[in-house]
């Protein structure tokens, strides 16, 4: 009798073990998807991996985007898998505008892009459905206006030096230094480098924010410090539209593309749309000089969707609309919220803890993004 019981005991444990567990594992799975649905709808963390947007966002900040104004949607594929999910997007509060700074998906058909090519791309939106926009000597102009510049936006410049007071090469040391990078916010070096002008005569090409270039020129070893504007005469095989001979410096002008639009096919201008319609989802092609989508022969095309313009602040050192062309509304996840962390990353985030907390920026946590 006393052993029948003690089974009974100990089956109800058993019992009671395994609803534990379930209730357990119901409770992660529930939260999870909570977790999940706020990141797809709500708010996302963002951690800056680039310095497109330098100086305005600094590379190591990590930062939370809005992503409920823009009305959020599903991700392209179930997160830690491969495996696709319908486009569901919820009602937007308003449509991105001129100025923010917005966090974007891979530009391109969202059934075209493979699941493991999930980019996030981070930049400014300068140009709305209908805008036209012209780059003239590096400077942005919309709708014939000239674009506002952010306060810490960068570009790389044409500096000359006065050689009896200093070098091209020891300047290009002294770029290296940390408390001369401390003090006019350098934080871009990739692009330095010693060039040659039209008449012979040498100059270094270096990298500056707008809020200090100023007090950099009048360094008395500096001669002139100017924007370094490649010429319209130069360009760039990799700008879009690719039939376009355009450069990053003097672009344009273009049109944004909006819902509705009707374009009109011509053999000048196949190879400007080529990609953009079959970024819309269709199969284009000419044959001798007749077009055909999805098979139908056409002469004209009626866009599908409203795109943006997007471009970092970092201007000469940023891949962008420039250079690969509209963002479709769809692929656009979110605006720059503020930064909730931010931290040095020439740092080792595992290495020695002293110099860890040294590399805390702590004047950038909490501060909006804009």
């Amino acid at each position: 009798m006393a052993s029948t019981l003690g089974k009974k005991t100990q089956k109800k444990k058993q019992t009671s073990s395994i609803e534990e567990k379930a209730k357990s594992f119901g409770s992660l799975v529930l939260t999870l998807i909570v977790v999940l649905f706020i990141q797809s709808f709500f708010i996302q963390g963002y951690s800056t991996p680039t310095g497109s947007m330098l100086n305005t966002i600094l590379i190591g900040d990590k930062m939370f985007f809005n992503q409920f104004l823009y009305g959020g949607s599903t991700p392209r594929n179930i997160p830690f898998t491969e495996i696709r999910l319908p486009y569901i997007q919820l009602p937007a509060i308003r449509d991105p505008r001129k100025g923010d700074i917005i966090n974007f998906e891979f530009p391109g058909n969202r059934e075209e892009v493979d699941a493991s090519m999930k980019v996030q791309y981070l930049k400014r939106c300068v140009g709305e459905p209908g805008d036209t926009i012209m780059i003239k000597n590096a400077m942005l102009f919309v709708n014939g206006i000239k674009f506002p510049e952010a306060t810490a936006m960068q570009y790389s410049y044409a500096v000359y030096l006065d050689p009896s007071k200093m070098t091209n090469l020891k300047f290009m040391g002294l770029l290296q230094n940390a408390e001369f990078q401390e003090k006019y916010d350098i934080t871009d070096i990739m692009n330095t480098r010693e060039e040659k002008d039209d008449s012979g005569r040498t100059f270094v090409v270096a990298t500056f924010p707008n809020n200090k270039i100023e007090e950099f020129r009048k360094n008395p070893f500096v001669k002139s410090a100017e924007i370094h504007v490649q010429p319209s005469s130069r360009p760039d095989p990799k700008i879009f539209p690719m039939n376009k001979l355009w450069n990053a410096d003097n672009y344009g002008p273009i049109v944004v593309p909006k819902l509705g639009d009707v374009i009109t096919l011509t053999v000048k201008n196949y190879m400007e749309w080529d990609t953009f319609i079959k970024r819309e989802g269709h199969k284009f092609e000419m044959r001798g000089d007749k077009f055909y989508i999805d098979g139908n022969e056409t002469t004209k095309y009626t866009v599908e969707h409203n795109y943006y313009f997007m471009m970092g602040d970092n201007r000469h050192n940023s891949l962008d609309s420039r250079f690969w062309g509209f963002v479709k509304r769809k692929e656009v996840v979110g605006k720059a919220w503020f930064t909730y962390f931010s931290w040095d990353s020439k740092y080792d985030l595992f290495g020695e803890f002293g110099k860890l907390i040294g590399s805390i920026r702590w004047d950038r946590i909490g501060m909006p993004i804009k």
